[in-house]
């Protein structure tokens, strides 16, 4: 198998950026096309930033991330629990009065245990028992503490700032949202390795990318954390990362942008999905000026397929780049994470 699981345990607090006004809202997890943008800074620093793009632009790239999604104990237990994306699409039941009697408690699952998330996608039918099972052990997965919650994953928190203008000097008070995890918790993700010659490569870009720090407000000491290095998934992945005879589905991990040759049949490929438009700043360590990218629109985790998909490296470099100082090329990763299977066909 060259699937391996890494886990990110965060020294202080993190800010993962989220569509709205202000810097308020923070996300939970972080997509795949941003991680892999932090990557890319990090063997800059390395001075391998020209090779890992070219090797991720080509027909087989090396390896292909998922977006980091939260683990954490549950209890009293030692053992710890992953949070996998619920699928788009709905259980197989066979009985449509069970969906319309659990519909709404169906649509408040956010995330899956690796097992549940199997079941869910499998062609063989749940019973309503199992399916009360699995949305009951799903309400125990990536919840907040609070005071009358002791098991939760993580406190969000408000960060108050203050902003000075430049000619009058005067102050206005803004807050910033933050997000602590727990002893034992933080975001988790999967790789797929096409060349294991990259494995310690990319080990050692994580390294460096720990003490650079993940997402937003860097400057301000957030993000920074500690790798794990690359494991081999527990059991209670085994038959969902390997079996493919059980699933006609297979369920998007990360974000995904179609190659021009995959648009012609998509409609007839997908089975469920979700769109989000991604834009924002270019942040480089490569002498640039901090410049918006262009935007792009790519399917979210989540989305169902009944075959392959595979995606690609999208150009979002901005109009006029050299002349505004950009001497390089901007991409974001659109390349698709499966599961049963890992992506790579």
């Amino acid at each position: 198998m060259s699937i391996y699981l890494y886990r990110l345990t965060f020294h202080g607090p993190v800010h993962f950026g989220k569509t709205g006004i202000g810097l308020e809202n923070t996300e939970d997890r972080l997509s795949s096309d941003s991680l892999s943008s932090a990557i890319i800074n990090a063997f800059s620093v390395l001075g391998e930033a020209d090779q890992v793009v070219k090797a991720l632009c080509t027909d087989k790239p090396p390896f292909i991330l998922s977006s980091l999604f939260p683990f954490g104990p549950i209890g009293e237990a030692k053992e710890l629990y992953y949070a996998l994306p619920r699928p788009l699409c709905e259980p197989h039941i066979t009985d449509n009065r069970i969906l319309k009697n659990m519909g709404k408690d169906i649509k408040r699952v956010r995330y899956l245990q690796p097992q549940d998330f199997g079941r869910w996608i499998e062609d063989k039918p749940l019973t309503e028992d199992e399916l009360r099972k699995i949305i009951e052990r799903s309400q125990k997965l990536a919840k907040p503490c609070d005071e009358g919650n002791k098991n939760g994953w993580w406190i969000q928190d408000l960060r108050p700032r203050a902003a000075l203008d430049r000619m009058s000097q005067n102050s206005a008070l803004w807050l910033c949202g933050a997000l602590y995890f727990a002893d034992q918790a933080g975001l988790y993700g999967l790789v797929n390795f096409h060349d294991e010659n990259w494995k310690p490569r990319l080990s050692t870009a994580f390294r460096v990318l720990g003490d650079m720090g993940l997402g937003g407000e860097r400057t301000y000491g957030m993000g920074s954390f500690c790798f794990s290095e690359f494991e081999s998934p527990g059991p209670e992945w085994q038959s969902l990362l390997c079996s493919k005879e059980n699933s006609s589905k297979k369920v998007l991990l990360s974000l995904y942008h179609p190659l021009k040759k995959e648009l012609s049949d998509l409609d007839q490929q997908l089975e469920a999905w979700d769109l989000v438009e991604r834009k924002g700043y270019i942040v480089s360590g490569r002498d640039a000026t901090t410049l918006k990218r262009q935007r792009v629109w790519m399917f979210t985790e989540g989305s169902v397929a009944k075959g392959p998909l595979k995606g690609l490296m999208v150009d979002v470099t901005p109009d006029n780049a050299v002349s505004l100082g950009l001497v390089h090329r901007v991409y974001r990763s659109g390349l698709a994470f499966l599961l049963p299977s890992g992506g790579l066909v």
